[in-house]
């Protein structure tokens, strides 16, 4: 297997489509027998497997061709054809996913299944899910043991794997180095702290009176930051390690003080003058313009942010700044997984781990990762020439890799079924606080209220209380 793997990194080098863009278990598929042979063709045919996915533009064209490559190598061995369905945005792919499970509709959910890992609680309670884990448990030669601890962590409730790594990455911040240096910053320096984000933020912004023809940094603090923000304090979001122990009922930030010296820092930082915050803008659009000095966005928008840019000033990546210069929790984990779907037939629950297996090897991974710009989820990754050659060519991308391996497998996003609540509420109590509409005691109280509602509405409605 290893040289057919060998054969996708040439091929898809070659091809240049390296531009980037983002339980429940079923105890029928618990006793499907260990299994690490081919699934059987011998009068139906090929095993065809059908792959739901969110991955648009570019990445698009990359999951094409390692899929393309699979039935290409492994797939034609086997006698399995996978075939990859793009179902729009993640909010699109899952209203199908719910609708198909709310109906019981077996027949219509596809075989694999792309999934954002604000989705695991939902996920995992699907009682056609296979979990990873059990999948793994089959095949001693699908080692979990590869993945990127941080990432299983993402994904596993009490200590079992759910759905398998694919598209993950972490937060980081970007700027621009040219402006760094016009206002007398040294752009090899980037801020270490959200104090300094702020005073940073000050001297990179430019005003006539009221207006601004370029910020210092844009951003409203949400679940997607403060996840890490939190984490990195060493604190969760949630009781029950975040719902990663048992269902998540109740958020601690409000009684542990990480959220607190959070929104206290935040406030500082705001109140220095030059970080636009609560307003609607196309941050992407704005760094690329040359009108936003520092924003923060995913580890995967890299190559996408270098392509908008397009060379007119050098693009700087660094930590996520911490709240505390002390803090070391690091950041969380984003991104998605694949999930197996039991729709009752054992042979394409066998060809789905056979393609879990190959998603996430070595040679896969360094594919996907230079295709798309999310890091890789197998450790043995870095050890390809490949891989090494890569980051020496494109040291941006180390960033988020030492990110990832400084950061604690235990800063983890809130395992839930109603995270855009809980980011609404975050989102605008702070708000609320940083204009001066509330005090910091009734925002976090107003903030920690309307989150255990929504936990406890729908834990009561789907049997977790």
């Amino acid at each position: 297997m290893k040289k057919p793997m060998i054969t996708l990194v040439s091929v898809l080098t070659a091809l240049n489509v390296l531009t980037a863009c983002g339980g429940g278990t079923n105890p029928s598929a618990k006793a499907t027998p260990d299994s690490g042979a081919a699934p059987s063709t011998a009068s139906t045919g090929p095993v065809n497997l059908t792959f739901w996915h969110a991955m648009g533009g570019a990445n698009e064209e990359v999951v094409k061709k390692v899929a393309q490559t699979f039935n290409d190598t492994v797939g034609k061995e086997k006698g399995i054809v996978i075939t990859p369905v793009f179902q729009g945005s993640y909010g699109d792919l899952m209203k199908k996913v719910r609708a198909a499970v709310q109906a019981k509709d077996v027949k219509n959910l596809p075989d694999i299944v792309q999934s954002p890992a604000s989705e695991t609680a939902y996920m995992k309670d699907i009682p056609y899910v296979v979990p990873a884990q059990t999948l793994a448990d089959q095949d001693s030669s699908f080692r979990i043991a590869d993945l990127e601890p941080n990432v299983v962590a993402s994904f596993s409730y009490n200590g079992k794997l759910i759905g398998v790594p694919f598209a993950n990455s972490t937060i980081l911040l970007y700027y621009n180095k040219n402006l760094f240096k016009e206002a007398g910053l040294n752009p090899e320096q980037p801020p270490a702290t959200i104090d300094e984000l702020g005073q940073f933020a000050a001297k990179l912004t430019k005003k006539n009176g009221t207006q601004a023809s370029q910020w210092g940094f844009s951003g409203t603090p949400e679940l997607y930051h403060l996840s890490s923000w939190i984490g990195m304090q060493g604190g969760y979001i949630g009781n029950n390690k975040n719902g990663r122990t048992n269902t998540m009922t109740a958020v601690e930030f409000d009684s542990n003080g990480t959220m607190k010296k959070l929104m206290t820092e935040w406030k500082k930082a705001v109140g220095y003058g030059g970080i636009q915050t609560g307003a609607d803008t196309n941050q992407n659009e704005e760094f690329a313009a040359g009108k936003l000095a520092m924003f923060m966005n995913s580890t995967a928008g890299l190559k996408g942010v270098l392509n908008a840019v397009g060379g007119k000033f050098e693009v700087g990546t660094a930590f996520l700044p911490k709240v505390d210069a002390g803090d070391k929790g690091g950041v969380a984990v984003g991104g998605s997984a694949l999930y197996t779907m039991d729709r009752g037939d054992k042979a394409k629950i066998d060809a789905a781990r056979e393609y879990m297996k190959y998603s996430t090897s070595a040679e896969t991974q360094f594919v996907w990762h230079s295709g798309t710009g999310y890091f890789p989820v197998n450790l043995k990754t870095y050890d390809l020439p490949d891989m090494k050659a890569h980051l020496d060519k494109n040291p941006l991308f180390k960033t988020a890799i030492n990110q990832l391996h400084a950061s604690s497998p235990d800063t983890q996003e809130p395992m839930n079924a109603v995270s855009s609540e809980i980011s609404t509420a975050m989102k605008e109590e702070i708000l609320a606080y940083v204009t001066d509409k509330k005090d910091i005691d009734k925002a976090i109280t107003s903030m920690a209220t309307r989150i255990n509602k929504a936990l406890a509405d729908y834990n009561r409605a789907n049997g977790k209380n």
